[in-house]
């Protein structure tokens, strides 16, 4: 499902990948460790396009990541970002954002499995928690039902019961392909498969 195969990739002097290799089947939930600033991030980047290496090559689901091809592998990825700064002011201005108001009810049903009140998609973010609002982004992210999902640091801002909500709702998920990035170890725990870095 996703392949990296003899990645490169520099900064100046600083060597992120060498020769790195990477194989996640179809289904398979997986998690990049590592401490700070080892490429975790990077890779997700790597994997949707928005980063390229020097050297190697990248395939989601048989596809070769290249400039042809980057919009129609991004189109079977579900990207949750670890910074939600956003330019809306609530759950359905972001829905609006992203073309998904028809999603309302599948993102309410999302919201309820996150430990969250439905009318939370209509506050506004700044009457919220940071948690909360982290779970609202998730849940809209989520209800885009495309078969792989990547997430960078998805509960950097959850409690240890929100984790274990967020853990089961992608448990209820058929047919997905996840690959995260963390160091939460409320995380690593209950992940099949770690890559460390």
């Amino acid at each position: 499902m996703i392949e990296c195969k003899n990645i490169f990739l520099s900064y100046g002097d600083l060597k992120v990948y060498s020769d790195f290799n990477m194989n996640i089947q179809s289904g398979e939930n997986v998690c990049l460790s590592g401490d700070s600033g080892k490429g975790k991030s990077t890779l997700l980047k790597l994997i949707q396009g928005y980063t390229t290496p020097q050297k190697g090559l990248i395939t989601v689901n048989n596809i070769e990541l290249n400039a042809k091809t980057v919009q129609q592998i991004r189109n079977q990825i579900i990207w949750i970002p670890q910074n939600i700064y956003l330019p809306v002011n609530n759950g359905y201005e972001l829905l609006d954002l992203m073309n998904l108001s028809e999603n309302a009810e599948k993102v309410k049903d999302l919201l309820y499995q996150l430990g969250l009140d439905k009318k939370i998609i209509n506050q506004d973010f700044k009457e919220i928690s940071g948690g909360q609002k982290q779970r609202v982004v998730i849940a809209i992210c989520l209800s885009l039902d495309r078969p792989i999902i990547l997430m960078d640091e998805p509960t950097s801002a959850l409690d240890e019961d929100a984790v274990t909500l967020l853990r089961n709702t992608l448990n209820s998920l058929k047919d997905k392909t996840i690959l995260s990035a963390s160091h939460d170890k409320k995380w690593l725990d209950h992940i099949p498969r770690i890559v460390k870095l």
